[in-house]
């Protein structure tokens, strides 16, 4: 990741327009990303998909029409994860709610119940849903939940959003006696909580200031000296480290360990730390850090990773070099 990657651009554009209380503009970066983004990216697109919803509801701006179009192709499309879709219909419940569309608001309540209440659809889906996800708490405080667990938090939103118009006890879709043209006015306008947000990625037994660490994409200031430049200069090598000035970079490069660990685009070395991307057959491995053991012997162009930390030790196994992403340079994290 950095941030030559258009996506990474409009993520951290998303961030410094959200600290300058531009909330408006801070959305449209979201959505750009999210647009951007690699679809097997599951972790880091449910991170800015999250970003856009919780704009979206947070009563800073009337959300536009091309806001509740974007939610409606989310929230409509199959080929997502149930995850996103929750998240989005349930955020387009709120929307239609603040739109006085009520009957529409009920409708998609319905309609989210039943997606959250299906069991997966087959074991790719199910091993999709037991992922575990770090994540940062309304408190602060750090913690994992498997996507299965998101979606039950953001489920029982919408049944309890349900619940408060239809002024009676939420059951299951399948069960529901009233139709959404036979509800009744009035009731209690949907609720915006928002909860638990995802902060990272890991596949690897590292501690939360590690993880942090590895997350951060660089560019905001200065690797060597943490200055805060308006312009800085970028690594023509690894174009991941910056710079506020020539003498910063020659400094970094020689005193502080960039020579080691600068990587070219594509060149991974033993004890580097990556990041899986881009696999098909095995999406549920997608966004875990791993650590690169070296070239894979037996066959060229794939490498040897390890993935630290499971509970029968650690797991060894071979992957494509363009399933990995280079994470930020070693000597930039500390």
């Amino acid at each position: 990741m950095s941030l030559s990657d258009p996506w990474m651009r409009h993520q951290v554009a998303a961030l410094t327009f959200w600290n300058q209380g531009k909330h408006r503009e801070a959305a449209t970066e979201y959505w750009l990303a999210f647009r951007g983004i690699p679809n097997s990216t599951h972790q880091a697109r449910y991170h800015i998909l999250h970003g856009y919803t919780s704009t979206l509801r947070g009563d800073y701006f009337e959300a536009t029409d091309d806001d509740v179009k974007n939610m409606e192709q989310i929230f409509r499309d199959k080929h997502e994860p149930r995850l996103f879709r929750l998240e989005a219909g349930y955020t387009l419940g709120v929307m239609s709610y603040s739109r006085s569309e009520r009957l529409k608001c009920q409708e998609i309540y319905h309609h989210a119940i039943t997606i959250g209440e299906k069991q997966p659809k087959n074991s790719k889906q199910e091993r999709l849903e037991q992922k575990k996800m770090l994540m940062l708490t309304p408190g602060g405080e750090q913690t994992q939940k498997t996507m299965k667990e998101l979606m039950d938090v953001v489920l029982k939103d919408c049944q309890n959003n349900l619940n408060g118009l239809n002024k009676s006890t939420v059951r299951s879709a399948s069960s529901l006696e009233r139709t959404v043209n036979e509800a009744t006015a009035g009731g209690d306008p949907p609720q915006k909580r928002t909860h638990v947000m995802p902060i990272g990625r890991g596949g690897t037994n590292l501690s939360n200031e590690e993880i942090n660490n590895l997350i951060d994409v660089g560019g905001l200031q200065c690797d060597c000296c943490k200055c805060k430049s308006k312009k800085l200069l970028v690594c023509q090598r690894c174009k991941k480290a910056y710079y506020c000035s020539a003498e910063c970079q020659k400094k970094q490069w020689r005193e502080n360990g960039h020579k080691l660990h600068c990587r070219k685009d594509g060149e991974f070395k033993a004890e580097d730390l990556v990041q899986i991307a881009r696999l098909k057959n095995k999406p549920e491995l997608n966004d875990k850090i791993v650590r690169v053991v070296g070239p894979d012997k037996n066959n060229e162009g794939r490498y040897e990773v390890r993935m630290e930390g499971s509970v029968k030790g650690d797991k060894s196994f071979s992957i494509a070099a363009g399933n990995l992403n280079q994470l930020r340079p070693y000597d930039c994290r500390k």
